[in-house]
């Protein structure tokens, strides 16, 4: 690779915080468990900044945890934007969207030239989809837009005078997630085969890489597996422990030195794997959203 040249990433998750107002079982990256953490931006720009030199994203996301719960949340959008010259999505549960000061003109104020940011909703609560559309249509401003069903692969898109657009996915069920409870009232993680988990990972799939503290990783499990367990301890072996603080992220200062070789890799299974269910979507159970502040 020339040394001018950015290698091309086409999505990177920006996972900001652990922190969530909802409860919603089995969430694959935690934030049920009442999982504490959240990144400020200020301590991570310069890092992106060298980041945006050494590689180019087709597509930037935002989420959490809840990320409209994080304080620096309208630093981080303005932010992504001018540092890698692109959009972003945020994706929310939609319960704090009258509720973030300024969130609305760091949607709207995209710096990125001929991009345009844009919000996410993923209603865990079908039954409460009535007040979700009341909560997106006080959000935005003058007259609404509604575009054609599978919009974006959302089943309600709309737009704003302004542009500021909001897609709503009706999501009632969630995925098996690696954190698990154990028969001795524990929690714990699988003990699979990795290639097998690996076949039937929705991360895997969809190529959900994450920049978690202005670190590249594969997936959001294997980056929170060490801080989950620091918060929780989980029930695991020795090996299994030191398994999990063994995977390696990508920081920016190694990048000349293991760049090529760890985005070259990054689609194969890991040894963490093991600790993902191979039964990841069966059961399709109802999912009951507990919101802590209100809906």
């Amino acid at each position: 690779m020339h040394s001018s040249e950015k290698i091309k990433i086409p999505k990177v998750e920006f996972y900001i915080t652990n922190v969530c107002n909802l409860n919603c079982s089995r969430c694959n990256r935690f934030n049920d468990h009442a999982f504490k953490g959240w990144q400020k931006w200020s301590e991570y720009e310069q890092s992106y900044k060298s980041w945006s030199e050494k590689i180019q994203i087709d597509q930037i996301v935002i989420l959490g945890g809840e990320p409209l719960l994080n304080p620096s949340i309208c630093e981080w959008i303005a932010g992504i934007n001018s540092i890698f010259q692109k959009e972003v999505q945020v994706l929310t549960n939609g319960t704090r969207l009258n509720k973030t000061p300024g969130f609305y003109e760091a949607i709207q104020n995209c710096s990125a030239p001929g991009e345009t940011n844009w919000i996410g909703i993923s209603v865990h609560n079908s039954n409460n989809i009535e007040w979700y559309l009341d909560e997106v249509k006080t959000f935005l401003k003058g007259k609404l837009t509604w575009q054609d069903s599978g919009y974006a692969g959302a089943d309600y898109f709309v737009r704003d005078q302004n542009g500021v657009g909001v897609g709503i996915w009706l999501q009632d069920h969630f995925s098996n997630a690696a954190v698990h409870r154990l028969s001795n009232g524990r929690l714990g993680l699988y003990n699979n085969d990795p290639v097998e988990a690996h076949k039937i990972c929705n991360f895997a799939q969809f190529k959900c890489y994450h920049f978690i503290r202005s670190k590249l990783y594969k997936c959001g499990p294997v980056a929170l597996f060490p801080e989950f367990d620091q918060q929780f301890s989980l029930d695991l072996p020795d090996s299994d422990r030191e398994l999990i603080n063994s995977y390696r992220p990508l920081s920016i200062d190694e990048f000349d030195n293991r760049g090529v070789e760890f985005l070259a890799d990054i689609d194969n299974p890991i040894p963490q794997c093991k600790f993902c269910p191979r039964d990841t979507d069966l059961t399709r159970e109802k999912i009951v959203a507990v919101v802590k502040n209100r809906l």
